[in-house]
């Protein structure tokens, strides 16, 4: 039993990194089977979660990071283990609600799943007891999971803190009581805009797209600013996380950035994890997060339907694809920030107020970035093809978003 934890160390620096050894990494596999070691493997995984959320980590981050590296079948483990966790925390009740929504999205992604499982006599006996598997291959392959998610979340470095951590939560959730129908608006407001930005994705008209697009752009807006009148003063700035997937994820953030910087919000990029950092006010960058969505999917569209692209093929593909996709976002974000100009200045008509306020915003956003990141550094752009950054400046073009 002593030998266990020496196991579940040799075998996770087997399966993940410069040491990697398949022939290491089955060897310990087998002996775990033999030993019996589910219950210390159980909570091994789950101290390593706790560890790592002290560490600046969430739900989504730990998802990403396996599922960009890692088969389906550590991928599903992941997801299973952190609800695993969950429940043993009761997040569900302590947790802050942007946490508790992070785990809703991994019951929705891995549905097979999302019916958490019940750890008896522990869960990873129970994990490999619903997967209708029992026999000595099975298990093996089960603790050949475990070891590469060991491996894969030890390597993981300290990041900036956003919100409280686990360690800092109340014994319950506390209950936010104000004004009757308060929320209302919010909620009415973002249904909307979500209703309009879903109809632009789906259509295949691009005129129809544009006046989708550009009316929720408009109502983004109005509602930020109405939200940011009516704090009088009262600047609240949070920090979310946006996981980009490939192909071509340094040009997705780009477009992100720039979405951002035309809704007042600072972005980051993380090329090693493929994340993005956003800093602004909630409104903001949870609006930010919600049209950077809908424009990805109008400049996936638009490059499918490319007849340049269809022309290229293999690493001429991915070189035009990138260029595109680059080109795409530095257009969108210039028609953005003018576009954002001009409501502002509209707004400005109609209230004194506006111009100081966005003031303290600014230097209330920039002082928590550099808190977060006070060691960031641009970053300079690659070489791009030059067909493709024409053909995605004309797409952009076509996605009319002025008002």
């Amino acid at each position: 039993m002593n030998d266990i934890p020496g196991l579940l160390r040799k075998g996770a620096d087997a399966c993940v990194g410069k040491a990697k050894s398949h022939r290491v990494a089955d060897d310990v596999a087998d002996r775990l089977v033999s030993m019996d070691a589910t219950e210390l493997g159980t909570r091994a995984l789950t101290n390593m979660i706790e560890t790592l959320y002290e560490n600046g980590w969430q739900p989504m981050d730990l998802v990403h990071v396996v599922r960009r590296q890692h088969t389906v079948a550590v991928s599903n483990l992941a997801a299973a283990v952190l609800l695993h966790q969950a429940d043993l925390t009761d997040a569900d009740s302590r947790a802050p609600q942007g946490w508790v929504d992070q785990l809703s999205s991994i019951c929705e992604q891995f549905p097979r799943i999302s019916a958490r499982v019940e750890a008896t006599p522990d869960f990873l006996t129970a994990y490999l007891a619903a997967s209708g598997k029992s026999d000595y291959i099975a298990a093996s392959d089960q603790w050949l999971d475990v070891l590469t998610l060991l491996g894969q979340w030890q390597t993981l470095p300290r990041w900036p803190q956003l919100g409280a951590k686990p360690s800092q939560w109340p014994r319950a959730r506390p209950t936010v009581v104000g004004v009757p129908g308060a929320d209302a608006p919010n909620t009415k407001m973002l249904s909307k805009i979500r209703g309009l930005l879903a109809k632009a994705d789906a259509t295949d008209f691009e005129e129809e797209a544009e006046t989708l697009t550009a009316k929720a752009q408009e109502l983004m807006t109005r509602y930020s600013i109405d939200t940011m009148l009516l704090s009088q003063g009262n600047i609240d700035i949070d920090g979310r996380r946006v996981h980009v997937d490939g192909p071509h994820a340094p040009a997705k953030a780009q477009l992100l950035h720039v979405v951002g910087t035309a809704n007042r919000v600072k972005a980051i990029w993380d090329p090693e994890f493929a994340v993005a950092t956003l800093v602004g006010s909630p409104v903001d960058v949870q609006q930010t997060e919600l049209l950077f969505t809908s424009l990805l999917v109008q400049a996936t569209r638009a490059l499918g339907h490319s007849p340049e692209a269809k022309k290229r093929k293999k690493a001429g593909s991915a070189a035009f694809g990138k260029a595109f996709l680059y080109a795409y976002a530095v257009r969108v974000g210039d028609r953005l920030s003018d576009a954002e100009a001009h409501t502002l200045e509209e707004v400005q008509r109609e209230s004194d107020d506006l111009l100081p306020i966005l003031a303290a915003q600014t230097v209330a956003v920039e002082a928590e970035f550099d808190r977060l990141f006070p060691t960031a550094k641009p970053m300079r752009g690659p070489r791009l093809d030059a067909e493709g950054w024409d053909s995605g400046h004309a797409a952009a073009d076509q996605a009319d978003l002025s008002r």
